[in-house]
């Protein structure tokens, strides 16, 4: 396979480009390696980037036999694939270990440092900055025993992932990182026989574990002197966009964008983990869930990044095509379902619906939800 090298005008990248130097971000960190193909996420990423032109590779291919070049291709993706998953378990157990010594410090009343926290943070971005999609295989996410540590570093994946989703700086992406890796932290100055509690909680006991988000933001604040932004992370992410939430009450335009990510992280992998008092649903489900509390417990715009990251579309959501078409989700085929096509990308009724399998079209994918018409038709039936 012959390749060439061009310059490219960073407002001209294109889906589906491969890099053919590494980018690097603004404090000299690898931020995409060369030789890697170019999605819109990382596009976004790179246009906000102080350069105006990166190279990129066009390859020619020689003539080779159709299902040849299919077998390989499938077989370089499962081998990547592989690898890459591997690197990711082996982090998050890392990240794990990291947790269990902070946690038990704080039972110990030993002092904290941040700098472990920080850089296993680092490692888990670096990861997912090589390939999100190694880490939307959910069932990796619970590979750990006990639930908080379990709980810890998935809501610090998701969330991390769903920074990257909105183009968040590698700084602000450490800020998030390290606040949903230990938001619940302050759960370790809970009593034990509350936290522990087998059966559902009274309302005084409630109430006591409600003070986790308080002693969580003393100790990230305080004892582990991290920015504000990452230590309110644990003092919100039980804030809802209804002002209904606590500690504070606090209303959607008062909650920063780090405790709406969190929030939306922590229910999820709550909901779809086994917890000492309750059974774990699935992925399907805790999305209904978050589509059924979307604008009255939680942000709708994040609620949508986070659903299309993940790739669990419910059968009849309404989506939005690459291409400007629009339809209804027809299968549970995680992140490729069947997509009934029913309006162009003008907006206009077709005289009649065609079906496409974004599994056999991969060039074509879902960019939006419209989760307001979802519940309408189902409030309907």
């Amino acid at each position: 396979m012959k390749s060439i090298k061009r310059s490219v005008d960073i407002r001209q990248l294109e889906e589906g480009m491969i890099l053919a130097e590494t980018i690097f971000d603004i404090d000299g960190k690898v931020l995409f390696n060369e030789g890697l193909r170019l999605n819109q996420k990382r596009i976004v990423r790179i246009q906000k980037l102080d350069i105006k032109q990166c190279l990129v590779e066009d390859r020619e291919a020689q003539p080779v036999h159709k299902n040849v070049v299919k077998e390989s291709a499938s077989l370089f993706e499962k081998k990547a694939a592989y690898r890459k998953s591997v690197i990711l378990n082996e982090t998050r157990q890392e990240a794990t270990l990291v947790v269990e010594d902070l946690l038990s410090k704080v039972l110990d009343g030993n002092s904290l440092k941040a700098d472990r926290i920080k850089k296993i943070v680092g490692k888990i971005i670096d990861v997912i900055l090589m390939d999100d999609r190694v880490v939307l295989n959910l069932s990796n996410l619970s590979a750990i025993d006990d639930y908080l540590l379990s709980h810890s570093v998935n809501v610090c994946v998701l969330s991390l992932i769903t920074g990257i989703y909105y183009g968040l700086t590698q700084n602000k992406l450490m800020q998030l990182g390290t606040g949903a890796l230990i938001h619940d932290i302050g759960k370790m100055l809970i009593p034990q026989d509350i936290y522990h509690k087998p059966e559902k909680l009274t309302e005084e006991e409630y109430e006591i574990m409600k003070n986790h988000t308080v002693y969580g933001h003393k100790i990230l604040s305080g004892n582990l002197n991290l920015e504000n932004d990452t230590a309110n992370i644990a003092l919100w992410h039980h804030e809802r966009v209804d002002g209904l939430g606590y500690p504070h009450g606090l209303n959607r335009h008062e909650i920063p964008i780090f405790a709406k990510i969190v929030a939306i992280a922590d229910v999820f992998d709550a909901m779809t983990s086994d917890r000492i008092y309750c059974k774990r649903i699935d992925y399907y489900q805790g999305v209904y869930y978050l589509i059924e509390h979307a604008d009255t417990q939680f942000d709708t715009d994040i609620i949508k990044k986070f659903i299309i990251m993940i790739g669990y579309y419910p059968i009849g959501l309404y989506v939005k095509l690459n291409t400007g078409d629009i339809g209804q989700v027809m299968t549970k085929n995680k992140l490729c379902p069947v997509v009934r096509v029913t309006q162009d990308a003008n907006g206009e009724r077709l005289a009649s619906y065609y079906e496409i399998d974004l599994y056999k079209n991969p060039s074509i994918s879902i960019i939006d939800i419209n989760i307001d018409e979802f519940k309408i038709r189902k409030a309907s039936k």
